[in-house]
């Protein structure tokens, strides 16, 4: 299912809607190119749970654990290079919190995703609008898909 967002009002808004739709313990994997947006759904996310700090992209920190109403490990794993460094990470605790895990770049860790991730695509359509795309390809991304469509119109 796609999702046009023209601008950052209708960006806040997927992510506050989509963040209704989680369950403690979902694992998302953000995906699209450098600057495509993903921090910026990831802070949206966050003020939906409470979270009153201000999220920043994990990219140097590799994790950012935010709390709220509802936890939320940020992990971006783009300069890891091999499974060592991954293993470093105890991923699997960060995996498997009581909150939600959003991760950017999870291809680097494919191997160490549940089955049930959800998969986010990002796409950058002009300066300030973006496509999202949920493929529903697992019962968590089909069960989210119908919880926006009732409540997201572009």
């Amino acid at each position: 299912m796609e999702y046009i967002l023209n601008d950052l009002k209708d960006t806040k808004k997927f992510g506050q809607l989509f963040a209704k739709a989680l369950k403690k313990q979902d694992v998302i994997s953000l995906i699209g190119d450098l600057g495509a947006g993903k921090t910026t759904l990831t802070k949206s996310i966050a003020k939906s749970f409470g979270i009153e700090e201000s999220v920043t992209s994990p990219t140097f920190s590799l994790v950012n654990t935010y709390y709220g109403d509802v936890d939320l490990n940020h992990i971006d794993l783009y300069r890891l290079e091999d499974e060592m460094e991954i293993e470093s990470l105890d991923i699997d605790e960060l995996l498997y919190p009581e909150g939600i895990t959003i991760i950017e770049w999870a291809s680097q860790a494919q191997s160490y995703m549940p089955r049930n991730l959800i998969e986010i695509y990002i796409e950058k359509t002009g300066d300030v609008s973006r496509k999202i795309r949920i493929d529903g390809n697992n019962k968590r991304e089909k069960e989210i898909i119908e919880e926006l469509n009732e409540n997201f119109s572009d």
